[in-house]
C-alpha cells in the first residue's frame, strides 16, 4: 500500500517487461455512425468504476519494475485525466466499405492507422511513466461515409484478454450492462507463482520439449540479434514490398473449412483441433499455395500464447488477470515444401501440440530458469532464406465484442511502432473472423491467398 492512501500500487510482473514494455497495440473499428459523446462519457465512467484504467504507469527504481499507481479515493481532482479522448473530422475523405455476408471470402482494405490513433498517441511504458499518462487512448474519426474508433493501450499493461475486459468495461458502460470490474491488488499473482517456479526444483523434464523447440528459435535482446530482426524487417519492406494484408472468413465459410477438418480429425484419430489450430493453419498454407513445392526455404513459426489456465486450476483468479500472462512457443522444425505437402489437419494438428508443450508447468518452468540466463529477456532470431511467422490468436480476448449502435464494416489491429516481419493475428468480427497480417505479407502470397478464397468462394477449396 502506497504511504499516500488515496492511491494504491499495483505491481506488473516480468511478462509485462519482457519485449511488449515497447509497444502500444491500437484497435479499429469501423462503423456507419457512433454518438460521440455518448463513447467518451462511457469510457471515461469505465475508467471511474475500474480504476485501474485511471492509473498511471510509473518506474519503481528500487525494483527496477514498472507498476500502475491506481487512484482509489471516493473523488479525483477535476484536472486528473481518466483517459484520453480526441476526435478528427474529415468530411471529404470515404473508405472502402463491404458488407461482410455469411459466405463472405475476401481480402479487406486496412485503413490507414492515423484515422484510428492521434498523432501524439504514446507506446512505450517508459513514455507513459515519463509523461504520467492515461492509460487507455480513444481517436474518433469523423468520416463521409463512416466513423473510425481507435482503441489504444500500452502492451506492456494488458494482453489481449486484458484488453478484451478494457472492451468489456466500455460496452457496458456505453450500453448500460451491469458489470463488474476485474480485481487488481497490491501484490501480483503471476510475480508470485513465476518467483515460486523459479526457486523451487525443476517440476518434470528440466528442458521439455517444447522448450527445446523455443531455445532454438529464441536467443538473448543483443545487438546483434536486435540488427538481425531489424534487417529481416527492412528486408520484406523494401525488397519484398510487402503489403498489408487483412482476411475476413465469414460464419459459414469458416462452419464449412473447420467441419471439414473435424471431420478428417475423427477420422485418423490422432488429436483433437481447435477453429483457431485450423484457420491459422489455413492461412499460412494458403500464404505458401504456389510456391511452396519448390521453395528451398525453412520456416519457423512461433506464437504468444496465454498461461492463465495453467495457474487457474489452484487459483481461479488467473481467469480473470488483467495484465499479461502470455509466453511464447515454437513449433519443430519445418521447411516450406513440408507445410505445403501435409495436410491442414496435420499442420492444424502442430499448432495444437504446439500449445499442449507450453501450457504445462515444467515449460513455465523451464522458461523462467532459462530467461535469466540470457539476460532476462527473449526475441525471436532470424536466419538466411528462412520465413519466421509470429501469430496472436486473440479470440478468447473478444476486443471485437462492442456495440456502437451501428453496423461494424471493419475491425483491425496495429502494434506500434515496433512490429516483427511475417506478423498475424487472428480475431472475431460479429460471427465470422478476421486475419491481419499487420506487418505486411509479399505480393505474391496474397496473389495466393486470393486463390485459395476463390477456391472456397467457388466450392473447390484447393488448401486442403
Amino acid at each position: 500500500m502506497s504511504t499516500d492512501q488515496s492511491f494504491v500500487v499495483v505491481p506488473l510482473s516480468s511478462i509485462d517487461q519482457n519485449g511488449v514494455h515497447t509497444s502500444s497495440v491500437t484497435f479499429g473499428y469501423v462503423v456507419r455512425e457512433v454518438n460521440v459523446q455518448a463513447l467518451e462519457d462511457a469510457a471515461r465512467r469505465a475508467a471511474e468504476e475500474w480504476r485501474v484504467l485511471a492509473g498511471r504507469v510509473e518506474w519503481n527504481a528500487e525494483k527496477k519494475a514498472y507498476q500502475i499507481r491506481v487512484p482509489v479515493s471516493d473523488s479525483l481532482p477535476q484536472d486528473y485525466a481518466l483517459v484520453k479522448f480526441t476526435t478528427s473530422k474529415l468530411p471529404s475523405t470515404k473508405i472502402p466499405l463491404i458488407s461482410l455476408e455469411d459466405d463472405t471470402a475476401k481480402f479487406l482494405e486496412k485503413p490507414p492507422v492515423k484515422y484510428f490513433r492521434h498523432s501524439a498517441t504514446l507506446n512505450s511504458l517508459t513514455d507513459y511513466a515519463s509523461k504520467k499518462a492515461p492509460i487507455l487512448s480513444l481517436h474518433v474519426s469523423l468520416m463521409a461515409n463512416c466513423v473510425c474508433i481507435g482503441m489504444t493501450l500500452p502492451h506492456g499493461v494488458f494482453d489481449a484478454t486484458g484488453m478484451g475486459q478494457v472492451v468489456t468495461a466500455i460496452n457496458s458502460c456505453l450500453n448500460h450492462i451491469p458489470w463488474t470490474p476485474p480485481k487488481f491488488s497490491t501484490s501480483n499473482i503471476v510475480v508470485e507463482e513465476l518467483k515460486i517456479l523459479k526457486e523451487s526444483e525443476s517440476i518434470g523434464d528440466p528442458c521439455p520439449p517444447g522448450l527445446v523447440n523455443l531455445q532454438r528459435d529464441f536467443s538473448s535482446v543483443n545487438v546483434k540479434n536486435v540488427l538481425s530482426l531489424g534487417t529481416s524487417c527492412a528486408t520484406e519492406m523494401l525488397w519484398h514490398r510487402v503489403k498489408v494484408g487483412v482476411v475476413y472468413l465469414g460464419p459459414k465459410i469458416v462452419e464449412e473449412l473447420v467441419s471439414t477438418v473435424k471431420k478428417q480429425a475423427a477420422d485418423e484419430g490422432k488429436g483433437w483441433v481447435s477453429t483457431g489450430d485450423i484457420l491459422v493453419a489455413f492461412f499460412i498454407k494458403a500464404a505458401y499455395f504456389e510456391e511452396g513445392p519448390t521453395s528451398p526455404n525453412a520456416v519457423t513459426i512461433s506464437a504468444a500464447v496465454s498461461i492463465r489456465r495453467v495457474f487457474a486450476e489452484s487459483n481461479p483468479d488467473f481467469e480473470s488477470y488483467s495484465h499479461n500472462a502470455l509466453l511464447p512457443l515454437a513449433f519443430p522444425p519445418l521447411t516450406v515444401k513440408q507445410v505445403s505437402a501435409m495436410s491442414l489437419y496435420e499442420f492444424a494438428l502442430m499448432h495444437r501440440q504446439a500449445v499442449n508443450n507450453m501450457r504445462n508447468v515444467p515449460y513455465i518452468q523451464g522458461y523462467e530458469k532459462w530467461i535469466p540466463t540470457i539476460g532476462g529477456a527473449a526475441i525471436p532470431m532470424r536466419r538466411k532464406a528462412t520465413d519466421s511467422w509470429l501469430l496472436s490468436n486473440q479470440v478468447i480476448g473478444g476486443v471485437d465484442k462492442i456495440d456502437f449502435g451501428s453496423k461494424k464494416f471493419g475491425f483491425y489491429h496495429w502494434m506500434m511502432p515496433i512490429f516483427p516481419d511475417h506478423g498475424l493475428t487472428l480475431n472475431k468480427l460479429g460471427d465470422g473472423y478476421i486475419f491481419d497480417a499487420f506487418s505486411g505479407i509479399r505480393p505474391g502470397r496474397i496473389a495466393s491467398i486470393q486463390k485459395a478464397l476463390e477456391g472456397i468462394r467457388t466450392g473447390n477449396p484447393l488448401v486442403v
